[in-house]
């Protein structure tokens, strides 16, 4: 079982590594410091959501709101729509905190539409918004939003039985990700109808 203080010695030493950057006088952008305190907090903020996570499981009274409240899931004329908060990790960047946590929201805001797409080959619309006016779309690694459909058992796989996917990218203020599901069937047979044969 978790150490009941566990929470409070995350932030424990969230304050220490803070404490540790502000002493320095100028903070440089490139200064190696910098980079490691950026790296423990994104490791500890993922730890803090963990135990979180673990409190809200074993304590039902007094649950703690995540700050993923943001996350939100709709089903509409059987398209599942996904708002995400975030900006997608780039592809260089896969095994980071970030790009846990996107796995982890996903599949708990998308519980509520458990095998949904279970048996169905679906298409997955991703959108991504952010603030800035050129950047490259592939760039960006879908992975996290694919997994957190397969955590959330709302596709049986990513593999290439089970989903395609579409990414376009926009412009925005906010930076974040909208997602649509849906079964593959109508658009994939407009495309193979309207796209010419490069065999012939």
């Amino acid at each position: 079982m978790e150490n009941p203080n566990e929470l409070y010695n995350l932030f424990q030493s969230l304050s220490k590594s803070l404490n540790t950057i502000l002493k320095c006088l100028v903070i440089n952008p490139y200064d190696k410091k910098l980079e490691r305190f950026l790296y423990s907090l994104e490791k500890i903020r993922f730890e803090i959501y963990e135990q979180v996570r673990f409190l809200n499981n074993t304590c039902y009274d007094n649950k703690i709101h995540f700050i993923d409240n943001n996350y939100k899931a709709n089903l509409k004329d059987n398209v599942l729509s996904l708002y995400i908060p975030e900006k997608l990790p780039n592809l260089t960047n896969r095994s980071s905190y970030a790009h846990k946590q996107i796995i982890f929201n996903i599949a708990e805001i998308t519980k509520p539409y458990e095998r949904l797409f279970y048996d169905k080959f679906v298409i997955i619309v991703i959108k991504i918004f952010d603030k800035r006016k050129v950047w490259d779309v592939d760039n960006r690694t879908v992975k996290p939003i694919q997994d957190g459909l397969v955590h959330g058992g709302v596709i049986k796989d990513d593999n290439l039985f089970n989903c395609c996917y579409m990414v376009q990218g926009f412009y925005c203020d906010t930076p974040h990700i909208e997602v649509s599901v849906l079964e593959a069937d109508k658009i994939l047979n407009f495309i193979d109808n309207n796209l010419p044969d490069i065999n012939k």
